[in-house]
């Protein structure tokens, strides 16, 4: 309790002054060195890198040596053009979290978590965006980056300057300058900022639904369908473990309903686990309590891990054994665990019975 403490804070606190505070330090020099000199020698699009890349470099938390920059720049000049630049970077995190949030507004954890992101970043403090939503998902935070280049290049062509330094988003307007339609090229720049990263969110996030969604989909057997609500257990019929379907079963003969992974096989064989590509999971279950038959009566065609595609056989179940002994053959089908961002309709009625938002 004495030395480790001790020793933690001593060490700690010369490798910080000896390596890791210098190194740091020309790391963070040659960053911001990078994009001043972009924005000085590559016009529009040294505007539009810095723009883009300003939110990436805010992950590392090295940016805020740029404000000493900007200190310099109004000493010397008289006016700040790199903070308009970074205030449309920000916005471009802002447009993306409200794409995010289009996409899966059904969601009520997203929306949670992206409301109160998108107004932190309207008053200059994008990384609960960034670390909450976008970097977490990558194509947000691809999609935020390009609006804020496409903003960048806006402002060079307007000269759009502050006066000052340590605000951007909707307080920045305070410090722009007035000059050249400064006001009004300021709303407008952080207007392309938060639509073009919000379009580009909508776009990457459907290119990127299609390659996880479910191509087909297959009743697990043949039979009469219902809704979960009217399986004879009352468990399952209460939705507690998850949204589904129920089958009176015909023939015992158990398929997938689509592509995916064989997660488990119970090791009684009348149950068994799919993961989908989407992260989705599926849960197949034979019969009411057949648990207790411990695996009598049941005959699997797979393994764990196998990849599994619509209408490969499964499992098959024994109508004879299982009605001798008394059990009912509903076969169950529910989503047991969907990823946080996803949701699912099920409507038993239909050939396509599920299908994911």
């Amino acid at each position: 309790m004495l030395f480790a403490p001790m020793l933690t804070v001593f060490i700690s606190t010369v490798l910080l002054f000896t390596i890791v505070g210098p190194a740091g330090r020309i790391f963070a020099d040659s960053i911001t060195g990078s994009l001043l000199w972009m924005t000085e020698n590559l016009g529009a699009v040294g505007f539009a890198l810095f723009a883009g890349l300003q939110q990436i470099v805010v992950i590392t938390g090295i940016h805020h040596i740029i404000g000493a920059v900007e200190s310099q720049l109004i000493a010397t000049t008289g006016v700040n053009f790199i903070n308009p630049l970074m205030s449309v970077a920000l916005i471009g995190q802002a447009g993306a979290v409200l794409g995010y949030m289009a996409l899966h507004w059904k969601n009520t954890k997203t929306r949670e978590l992206c409301i109160p992101s998108f107004i932190s970043t309207l008053f200059g403090i994008s990384e609960p965006a960034i670390f909450g939503v976008n970097l977490r998902y990558r194509f947000p935070l691809i999609a935020g980056c390009l609006g804020g280049a496409v903003a960048g290049v806006y402002v060079y062509f307007t000269h759009l300057v502050s006066l000052g330094f340590g605000t951007t988003a909707v307080p920045g307007i305070a410090i722009v300058d007035p000059s050249n339609n400064g006001y009004v090229n300021y709303i407008i720049a952080h207007l392309i900022g938060l639509t073009v990263a919000f379009v580009l969110t909508l776009v990457f996030g459907k290119m990127a639904n299609k390659k996880t969604a479910v191509e087909e989909i297959v009743y697990p057997t043949k039979g009469d369908v219902k809704g979960i609500e009217e399986c004879s257990d009352e468990t399952f019929a209460s939705k507690s473990l998850g949204e589904g379907i129920v089958i009176d079963t015909q023939d015992g003969i158990i398929v997938s309903p689509c592509k995916a992974t064989v997660e488990f096989i119970f090791p009684t064989k009348h149950a068994i686990g799919l993961r989908l590509e989407n992260g989705a999971a599926l849960l197949i279950h034979c019969g009411i309590n057949t648990v207790e038959l411990n695996g009598e009566g049941f005959e699997t065609f797979v393994n764990v891990n196998d990849v599994v595609k619509p209408n490969d056989k499964l499992i098959k179940m024994d109508l004879a054994t299982m009605k001798e002994k008394g059990y009912n053959t509903q076969v169950i089908t529910i989503m047991t665990e969907l990823p946080e961002t996803v949701t699912v309709n099920i409507q038993a009625s239909k050939k396509t019975w599920f299908s994911f938002n």
